[in-house]
């Protein structure tokens, strides 16, 4: 493989690892506007809210899981056959119109030292994001088990512990970067 034809692969990859952060910095984007929204109002409404979006976080990390697995899986029936031949279709399509866009014509007329330079930047931002978003996915996977330890908890520790773990996750510094 060529340096250029390297370059365009790492860049489909750190769109591909832009794309997974982007949805999970919009779960806990989320989370942190429904916690501020959340402060207001009485207790038992904050009690209630908390649950809410603790496992409306949790519910969206596994949606997002799920779709990425759907792909894995065999189907069953006719149906799902032709269901996941247009979803594979779909993936083909989406893949050749990010070839087209990806042809290189970005890296024509670039040295090779500044292709290398490209391709070492964009090696860099994928190791970030990757760790960035496993990060994230861990503090939503420990706030999921932390909810479901807390419910052992009288109502009013409950709360302060839910209140903690929506804390922990929300200000984590993998999130606010």
């Amino acid at each position: 493989m060529g340096l250029k034809d390297e370059a365009i692969e790492l860049h489909r990859n750190l769109e591909t690892v832009e794309a997974a952060l982007k949805k999970l910095t919009d779960l806990t984007d989320q989370l942190q506007k429904e916690y501020n929204l959340a402060k207001r109002g009485s207790p038992f409404d904050r009690y209630d809210k908390l649950k809410g979006m603790i496992k409306a976080c949790v519910e969206g990390l596994n949606s997002l899981s799920s779709s990425q697995d759907q792909g894995r899986k065999v189907p069953k029936g006719l149906a799902a056959a032709a269901r996941a031949f247009s979803d594979a279709q779909e993936k083909l399509d989406a893949h050749m119109t990010i070839k087209k866009k990806y042809s290189g014509r970005q890296y024509h007329g670039m040295s090779k030292s500044e292709v290398k330079q490209a391709c070492d930047k964009m090696k860099t931002q994928i190791e970030k994001n990757e760790t960035r978003t496993k990060a994230i996915e861990q503090l939503i996977k420990q706030l999921h088990v932390s909810y479901e330890q807390s419910k052992q908890h009288m109502p009013r520790q409950r709360y302060q512990d839910m209140k903690t773990m929506v804390k922990t996750v929300v200000y984590d510094k993998a999130v606010t970067d």
